[in-house]
């Protein structure tokens, strides 16, 4: 399963927001935190690396104002990253991208990045730098699946019904849950076509959720260079374990 021409980002942008403040008051940076032996972030790089061959790996990092920020944010990532010797060892190119104002932004100017270090790309995996419990069966499901249909993401089923209401709470449609999945990531795309997507998604003001709905939108429409139509966003089985730390509470199951 090794591809020299693999790419991984790994978005570590995010303010961290709902995570909240430590004791001394201090934001918590949620993929900076400590795990086994090494950091949130470094759990999941590790996790991929371990399972495919990746070419380059691009992380993204909150940005700031003025370039001495920038540079202190950066070099927290990469304390962060390499806080692991099996990442830190690893033979991959290293990429840290300041990220945008928004998730959107960040991964369109991490897409860049390897457009530039690594024009001959085959396939990119998208990661929350925030997931670090996914495993090497999630990310061989998507690579297969990926390679197979051009873009891959793991889904879980919810477990709750699901309603659809308006705007004052009340139901409006009444959802069948077997045709409902729930998103993770990794979310795998063939790279020239996710690419493009979000340089058309880029010159628009629509928001998107994802980057499986800008392929959507801009992608699975379109034809390749042999002239077939690319296909939509192929789902494989998620794993509820592969959580996203968000809350203050989620913090619990780093221990």
């Amino acid at each position: 399963m090794e591809n020299n021409e693999l790419a991984l980002i790994l978005v570590a942008a995010g303010s961290s927001t709902r995570i909240g403040f430590d004791k001394t008051g201090t934001k918590i940076k949620k993929e900076f935190l400590p795990m086994g032996n090494g950091t949130v972030l470094s759990q999941a790089a590790k996790a991929f690396l371990s399972t495919l061959d990746f070419a380059t790996v691009v992380i993204t990092f909150p940005t700031a104002e003025n370039s001495e920020d920038i540079k202190s944010n950066e070099q927290k990532a990469k304390e962060a990253l390499f806080a692991d010797e099996f990442v830190k060892n690893a033979k991959t190119k290293f990429i840290f991208v300041p990220g945008g104002k928004t998730r959107q932004e960040s991964v369109h100017d991490a897409l860049e990045a390897i457009s530039e270090q690594l024009p001959h790309c085959s396939l990119v995996f998208i990661h929350d730098g925030a997931r670090p419990f996914v495993k090497a069966e999630t990310i061989s499901l998507t690579y297969r699946a990926a390679n197979e249909f051009g873009a891959a993401v793991p889904g879980l089923q919810p477990t709750e019904t699901q309603k659809k209401i308006d705007e004052n709470g009340f139901i409006t449609k009444h959802l069948v849950r077997s045709s409902l999945t729930a998103v993770q990531t990794p979310q795998v795309f063939r790279f020239e076509p996710i690419l493009e997507a979000h340089r058309i998604a880029s010159e628009t003001s629509k928001t998107f959720t994802d980057d499986t709905e800008i392929w959507d939108e801009y992608a699975a429409k379109r034809k390749d260079a042999n002239g077939e139509s690319l296909s939509r966003v192929k789902v494989v089985m998620g794993d509820p374990e592969n959580k996203k730390i968000t809350y203050p509470e989620d913090l619990k199951i780093l221990n």
